[in-house]
C-alpha cells in the first residue's frame, strides 16, 4: 500500500515536531511526499525528511517526492539537492 503525504507551504522548525511524528508513523512500503505545495524549506524540516528517506530505505521501503513546487526545486537546489536526488540516500555523498 502507497502513503501519501502532503507537505505545507511552510516547513520551518515549528514544523519539525508534527512532521517528524507523521513520518515516523508511517508503515507502508511505499511513501509519496506530496511538494506542490511547498514554498519555503527550512533546514531542519530537510534533516527530518532526509532521516526519513535514509530510514526507510534501510528498510527497504521506498520513498517518493512528487509535485515539486519551483520553489520547492529552488529551495532543494540550495542545499545540493534536487527532487530525484532527495529520496535517493545512495548519492548524497
Amino acid at each position: 500500500m502507497t502513503t501519501h503525504v502532503q507537505l505545507y507551504d511552510r516547513l520551518d522548525y515549528q514544523s519539525v515536531m508534527p512532521l517528524m511524528e507523521e513520518l515516523k508513523a508511517i508503515t507502508d512500503d511505499d511513501l509519496v511526499i506530496d511538494a506542490g505545495n511547498l514554498r519555503h524549506l527550512g533546514t531542519l524540516p530537510l534533516q527530518v525528511i532526509l532521516a526519513a528517506v535514509k530510514q526507510r530505505t534501510a528498510q527497504g521501503k521506498t520513498t517518493r517526492l512528487a509535485n515539486a513546487s519551483d520553489g520547492c526545486v529552488d529551495m532543494l537546489s540550495l542545499f545540493g539537492f534536487t527532487p530525484e536526488t532527495l529520496t535517493q540516500p545512495e548519492v548524497w555523498t
